[in-house]
């Protein structure tokens, strides 16, 4: 008989075995990799713990540098650092006292000059022990001013003053002799060979003690540099909070060693120079002789493992620094292992609770319950048809396979509901869904859904019924209920008594959303299972509910939001309103004859709902721009208007040479002249006057186009001169007086031209230029625009010379900007995937066929066709609006004529044209929104033909 010869045993001991031999496996497995995940998760959380820190440390300290370097170069271009003098410095004391006040780290300001006079102010509050001399009083004071005196006084050195907090002198003390020459100082040396702000290494401040930087520049004439110190005291005030275990240590070094922050002990301060090896941290001292650790390094001191990692950063602007971080390894390790004793207890307790649970189960199962399991294994594999469960004696085996048989039914009628509930958009579409499923299931013969108003849960509507109900007793119309006892109660035991099942819906937090009615099957003989089962599939279908009522909801917010978005923009100005609301409604006027064309170009384009979503907001978006544009600019309905028209003004200088010509006529009067003569005179100057006027009101219009000789005549008359009497600066905001000073002051009384361009016409930009140029670097969204120099010029020739309309180039721009501001805001929105195309639909409008629109010259015939609508769109609205103040609405023939005219010349597409003509949308919009003056005959066939040619 062979020595392992094959025996056949038990199923319970087979069983057992396996039980108990997979769980210890799978515990030791599942404990090892517990211990190995966990240390690794450790060590990396260590990693990202130093790495967080680094960074910290690393924002802070430029927090510290960046406004200090800002107000340096504010400081450094005022003309009274440039004659700096430290006998005349009082009025200096305000401005570095404001210095000083403006960040809690900044140790002190000064003024050097390279003729040796120096100024410095420091915060009393500010100085450590022992900082200045115990002479000094400084009771009641706020600052300390130092004031030395260079080569040019050397019989008097200098002085101390005590400053309240206006930086009013309370005491002097004067100061016989010392030692300090600002020009030997290597700030001011280093500020003086660089340009900008220069920033020293770390260093130890005379003054207080303390470590820090000290950030110079030289003033624009290069004869005094300015200072400011700043502290490193708190650059190390949280780093205990990063410390994981007890026992890790934490430090922050330059490279020369000299720490600048521990954890050792966090209330002693450190003295200046202090290094590791003072510390007498001896991992830290191993850990920063490893040099750079990008991951953490396991190493030995002290007669015990530690883990660490030296992570260096820029501190203090391009000053490098080191972070030292180890950790005890029996620390970082501790909680791990204790929690791996607990489960290998665990493991040991699951091993013997297995052994007699596997020797039941192995006699009660055999070869049926193999069979089961490969049945098991076509449910895990979601094949449901292949299940057909086994036939076994034995009764636990029996029922697992009935119970599997139901589980597989039931499975399968979730995943069609489910699947349904998934799929469908539409909630009424669902509902019915829900309710034709459920009746397939149940069998039951009717059903019904009522819903609560959103606003309200007490009255409840039907939204979906399916099957036929009782004839004899009809369901009502519409169920009132209070609360769930009282009435709600009442209407429950009607409907059971009617013979339904009445199920609750409710979602997440509890609230009542409605009921579903379901009719008993056999005359009211339901048991406990099917009862379940509806309510398992009641509650997800209360959920589905809630979510499509969310996203209704949030879908109805969002069109209101865009349509309030649009409306505010048509509310800007009285005269585009309605612009914002029409364009979207003819837009999709032509889409809605897209999706019902059969024929011609647009047969096979079908847009889908997501796509119409997408086009709807776009449509409503496409000029939201708007709300950046000047009111005046946009309402600018005659040349020379502003804020307001100012013809009045002109009008009035002319007023004002019209008394001139009396004048002039009485005073000669008065002095013997010939009144016939004088009279002659006095009548030709008033029609000169008269003619001029009219010749600057009628180019104010801008009704007809302006020729070179139209603009000479304008000049000519600009030419005249009036004397005006006031001071033209009084009365003036600071804007206007900002505007003017390019303007020398001229002695009263002055002479003026009668129109003219002046310097205070020309407006600067009060925030930067949209960066539209090609090669501008910050233009990220392809805009091809050449950008005015100026925000607006309101030269009174320069206006009136406008060749044709009332905007000239900066205003017709501005006009433009709308576009581009437009296309900024979109484009800053997260929009979801299905809506991404939302900015390039609404910015696009004012692109052409042949590539010269704006602002980015795309070429409208490589673009979708949404895109093209809208351009054809908004041409159309605008040439038959009769609300613009620069124009009249167009008789319905010419705007089709103009448009025509439009796709012949490459602007619009011929396609979408076509459309426009052919679906008769151009009718349906005039009936609706065009004035009825406007309507008058069109010949189609001509206005087609005249596109074409």
């Amino acid at each position: 008989m062979p020595l392992f010869a094959r025996r056949e045993l038990p199923i319970q001991w087979l069983i057992a075995a396996s039980i108990v031999g997979m769980t210890l496996m799978m515990a030791g497995l599942l404990l090892w990799q517990s211990w190995d995940q966990a240390r690794d998760s450790l060590v990396e959380a260590l990693q990202r713990s130093s790495q967080q820190l680094s960074a910290t440390v690393e924002v802070k300290t430029r927090s510290l540098i960046e406004p200090s370097r800002a107000m340096l170069g504010v400081l450094s271009r005022e003309t009274s650092i440039e004659n700096f003098d430290s006998a005349r410095s009082d009025h200096l004391l305000p401005m570095l006292a404001a210095v000083v006040d403006a960040q809690e780290v900044l140790g002190g300001a000064y003024i050097g000059s390279d003729n040796g006079d120096f100024l410095m102010v420091r915060s009393i509050e500010r100085l450590s022990p022992g900082a200045v001399s115990d002479s000094l009083n400084l009771a009641g004071g706020t600052y300390l001013a130092l004031i030395l005196h260079g080569d040019r006084r050397q019989g008097m050195a200098g002085y101390w003053q005590v400053l309240d907090d206006e930086a009013r002198e309370l005491r002097r003390i004067a100061i016989e002799s010392h030692g300090l020459d600002p020009r030997d100082r290597p700030w001011f040396r280093q500020a003086l060979d660089e340009h900008g702000p220069q920033l020293s290494a770390p260093y130890t401040f005379f003054t207080n003690g303390e470590q820090g930087v000290t950030l110079s520049q030289r003033s624009r004439d290069g004869r005094a540099v300015l200072g400011i110190d700043m502290t490193s005291a708190d650059l190390g005030k949280e780093i205990h909070a990063f410390a994981t275990t007890q026992g890790s240590l934490l430090a922050i070094t330059t490279p020369e060693g000299d720490v600048l922050a521990h954890n050792a002990d966090k209330d002693a301060a450190l003295l200046p120079g202090t290094s590791l090896e003072d510390l007498g941290e001896a991992p830290l001292i191993e850990l920063k002789d490893q040099g750079v650790l990008a991951t953490p390094v396991r190493y030995f001191c002290g007669e015990q493992y530690w883990w660490g990692l030296a992570l260096p950063f820029d501190m203090l602007g391009s000053r490098l620094a080191w972070l030292l971080v180890a950790m005890p390894e029996r620390e970082l390790m501790a909680s791990l292992r204790e929690s791996l004793w607990h489960r290998l207890l665990l493991s040991l307790g699951l091993v013997t609770l297995m052994v007699p649970l596997g020797i039941l189960l192995g006699r009660r199962l055999g070869r049926p319950l193999r069979e089961l399991g490969e049945q098991v294994r076509t449910i895990s594999e979601f094949d449901l048809d292949a299940y057909r469960g086994v036939d076994s004696r034995v009764r636990e085996v029996a029922h697992l396979s009935g119970a599997l048989d139901t589980l597989v039914h039931r499975v399968g009628e979730f995943r069609r509901i489910n699947r349904m509930l998934g799929r469908e958009r539409r909630l009424d579409v669902m509902l019915d869904g829900i309710l034709d499923e459920l009746l397939n299931v149940t069998g039951s013969h009717h059903g019904v859904i009522y819903l609560a108003n959103e606003d309200s849960s007490v009255r409840l509507s039907p939204v979906a019924e399916a099957g036929q109900g009782w004839g004899d007793a009809p369901l009502p119309a519409t169920l009132e209920v209070d609360q769930d006892s009282g009435p709600l109660l009442e209407v429950r035991r009607a409907l059971e008594a009617q013979g339904y099942l009445v199920q609750s819906l409710r979602d997440r937090a509890g609230k009542r959303l409605g009921i579903l009615l379901l009719a008993h099957r056999d005359g009211g003989q339901d048991d406990d299972q099917w009862r379940t089962f509806v309510a398992e599939v009641s509650s997800v279908a209360a959920v589905a509910i809630d979510m499509r009522r969310l996203l209704e909801g949030e879908a109805r917010l969002l069109d209101a939001m865009i349509q309030l978005v649009a409306r505010a923009t048509d509310a800007k100005s009285p005269h585009t309103g309605g612009h914002c609301t029409r364009v979207p409604q003819l837009a999709e006027m032509l889409i809605d004859e897209v999706d019902r064309a059969r024929q011609g170009p647009f047969a096979a384009v079908h847009l889908s709902e997501e796509e119409r979503a997408t086009f709807h907001l776009a449509a409503w978006l496409h000029d939201c721009g708007k709300l950046t544009t000047p009111d005046h600019i946009m309402e600018k309905a005659t040349k020379l208007e502003t804020r307001y028209n100012r013809i009045h003004e002109i009008r009035t200088r002319f007023e004002v040479l019209w008394r001139d010509a009396e004048l002039d006529y009485w005073r000669a009067i008065a002095q013997g002249g010939e009144a016939t003569k004088l009279d002659q005179v006095l009548q030709r100057r008033r029609q000169e006057l008269q003619e001029a006027f009219a010749c600057v009101a009628e180019a104010n219009h801008g009704r007809e186009a302006m020729g070179e000789a139209d603009c000479q005549r304008l000049k000519t008359i600009g030419e005249w001169r009036w004397l005006r009497y006031f001071d033209d600066r009084l009365g003036l905001s600071r804007a206007e007086l900002d505007n003017m000073a390019e303007e020398p002051r001229r002695a009263l009384p002055a002479e003026e031209r009668l129109l003219a361009d002046l310097p205070r016409h020309r407006i600067a930009w009060q925030r930067p230029c949209p960066p539209v140029h090609p090669e501008d670097p910050d233009n990220h969204w392809g805009f091809s625009m050449e950008p005015p120099s100026l925000a607006e010029h309101q030269g009174e020739l320069y206006n009136l010379c406008i060749a044709r309309g009332t905007l000239n180039d900066v205003e017709r721009f501005r006009m433009q900007e709308h576009v581009i501001q437009t296309i900024i805001m979109l484009e800053s929105l997260p929009w979801p995937a299905h809506l991404k195309r939302v900015p390039e639909i609404a910015g696009n409008h004012h692109e052409r066929m042949d590539g010269q629109g704006y602002p980015r010259r795309l070429r409208l015939g490589e673009a979708s066709l949404e895109e093209r609508i809208m351009a054809l769109a908004d041409v159309f609205e605008a040439l038959t609006a009769s609300d613009r103040p620069y124009k009249n609405g167009l008789p319905l023939s010419r705007a089709l004529e103009i448009l025509a005219d439009m796709v012949k010349d490459g602007h619009l597409d011929p396609a979408v044209f076509e459309l426009l003509l052919d679906s008769g949308v151009w009718r349906r919009y005039a009936d609706t929104f065009v004035a009825d003056r406007q309507i008058d005959q069109v010949d189609i066939d001509a206005i087609r033909a005249r596109a074409r040619r």
